[in-house]
């Protein structure tokens, strides 16, 4: 009883933290359903609320431009550390595979690499920012447009 209580200790902390409307666990015989029905942090003005959240509505787009996009929903970073650069600027090419963000969800840090090669034109997405899966977070400039 003591380690359920615990783990949904920890998964209320996961859903205040990242202000998940919905988390679901399922292990060994144990479900946890977290649903939180309030406003969202944009909706009330003093919350306390710091991380942006993008949301996947695509942008219109140039037509000659691919657009990376998030593989899941979680916190951008666009270094690997606070005191690292960042693994890519404005201007720079990159090649397909080449990792070019971070995306962090439930404590979990994932690299994220560019499925194909480009220049890259914009970053859409803010270093700390939640973005949801489909967010697009760069905009590049494809080898063959490049050449």
């Amino acid at each position: 009883m003591t380690d359920e209580i615990t783990r949904t200790e920890e998964l209320l902390k996961l859903a205040r933290e990242y202000h998940l409307a919905e988390l679901e666990w399922q292990e060994e015989g144990l479900r946890i359903f977290i649903r939180r029905e309030t406003a969202t942090p944009a909706e009330v003005p003093d919350a306390g609320y710091t991380v942006p959240v993008a949301s996947a509505a695509p942008a219109v787009p140039q037509t000659h431009l691919v657009e990376l996009r998030a593989p899941m929903t979680g916190v951008f970073y666009r270094a690997p550390s606070p005191d690292a650069p960042p693994y890519v600027e404005v201007g720079d090419s990159v090649e397909e595979g080449q990792i070019v963000c971070l995306i962090e969800a439930m404590k979990v840090f994932n690299e994220v690499p560019a499925d194909r090669s480009g220049k890259v034109v914009e970053i859409c997405a803010s270093s700390g920012q939640l973005v949801e899966q489909g967010t697009v977070l760069y905009r590049l400039e494809p080898e063959e447009a490049v050449a």
